[in-house]
C-alpha cells in the first residue's frame, strides 16, 4: 500500500518539485498556474519494491554488487499493478462496487499537516441507500480516494485549518472539494 502523503516527503523525479512541494505540470516553469492536479506516480518510488533488483519497499535500489544505485530504476518509477493511481482507475473500482457518492473527510494547517477521516461509501440501489466505512490505511482504494488532499494541499504548509471532503460522485464522474479555510466557505474541482 502507498500513502500519498508520505510521496511529499521526496522530491518528485518526473518534474523535480522538492520536498513537500506539490508537482508540477512542466519541470521548466514554476509558478501557481502551474501545479499539476495529481502528485506524480513516480513520486512514490520509495512506497514501491523494485522489480529490478528487488529492493523492498523503504529500500534503496542497488547495483548487481549490492552497492547503491546512483538512480532510481526505471521499473520502479511507474505505479506498481496493484496502485490505482489515475481516476479512470478509481472510477472503475467504485463502479465494480456499486458506489455512486464517495466522501472523504479531512482537516490540516500548516504545522501538523493533514489528516484523513473514515471515509464513507454510499451505494443507492433500488431507493434504499448503503454506507459502507473505510479506514484512511484500510486498502488502495481509501489511498486513492485520499490522493486529491495531498496533491491540492501537500503538507498544508501556508494553509490556515482546512476542514472539508472531497466529494467523488460516480454518475456525474466529477470529483469536487468541499469546505471551510480558515473562516472562508470554497468549493473546488479536483480535477
Amino acid at each position: 500500500m502507498s500513502e500519498r502523503s508520505t510521496w511529499l516527503e521526496h522530491l518528485c523525479p518526473t518534474c523535480h518539485a522538492g520536498a513537500t512541494a506539490r508537482c508540477q505540470r512542466s519541470r521548466w516553469t514554476s509558478g501557481r498556474g502551474n501545479a499539476a492536479a495529481q502528485l506524480h506516480a513516480a513520486r512514490g518510488w520509495l512506497e514501491r519494491s523494485c522489480p529490478t533488483c528487488k529492493a523492498p519497499a523503504g529500500e534503496r535500489c542497488s547495483t548487481p554488487t549490492g552497492r547503491p544505485a546512483s538512480q532510481v530504476h526505471t521499473a520502479r518509477l511507474r505505479p506498481a499493478r496493484w496502485e490505482l493511481v489515475s481516476h479512470a482507475a478509481v472510477w472503475d473500482e467504485l463502479e465494480r462496487r456499486g458506489v455512486s457518492v464517495a466522501t472523504v473527510p479531512f482537516r490540516g494547517r500548516a504545522g501538523p499537516g493533514g489528516e484523513i477521516d473514515v471515509i464513507r461509501l454510499q451505494r443507492v440501489c433500488d431507493e434504499e441507500s448503503r454506507e459502507i466505512r473505510l479506514w484512511p490505511d484500510s486498502e488502495e482504494l481509501a489511498y486513492a480516494l485520499a490522493a486529491p488532499v495531498w496533491g491540492r494541499f501537500g503538507t498544508f504548509a501556508g494553509h490556515p485549518l482546512v476542514r472539508a471532503e472531497v466529494v467523488w460522485t460516480v454518475d456525474r464522474r466529477s470529483v469536487a472539494i468541499i469546505g471551510r479555510r480558515g473562516e472562508r466557505r470554497f468549493e473546488e474541482s479536483a480535477q
